[in-house]
């Protein structure tokens, strides 16, 4: 059964970007989010969350990213890496 909804916004997505921007546009009007079956299945899951810093005497920015390197397999170039 097919049933019809209006809104506003319609959101496909509900990893950050698509919660921030449904949180954002849910101030101009009504949202529709639409997500996975799992609410762990999303990018940023998969991407392990957060944002990498070297805040510690003992780290640096090279080892994050010589670490983006490995951690990528081959899916990420120097030049992507370093940016």
């Amino acid at each position: 059964m097919i049933t019809e909804r209006k809104t506003d916004f319609l959101v496909i997505g509900s990893g950050m970007a698509g919660l921030w921007f449904s949180h954002r546009a849910s101030r101009q009007g009504s949202v529709l989010l639409v997500t996975k079956k799992e609410d762990t299945e999303s990018n940023t899951n998969y991407a392990q969350g957060g944002i990498a810093a070297a805040v510690e005497s003992d780290d640096s920015t090279q080892l994050h990213y010589e670490d983006t390197l490995r951690a990528g397999q081959a899916s990420r170039t120097p030049t992507s890496s370093s940016l």
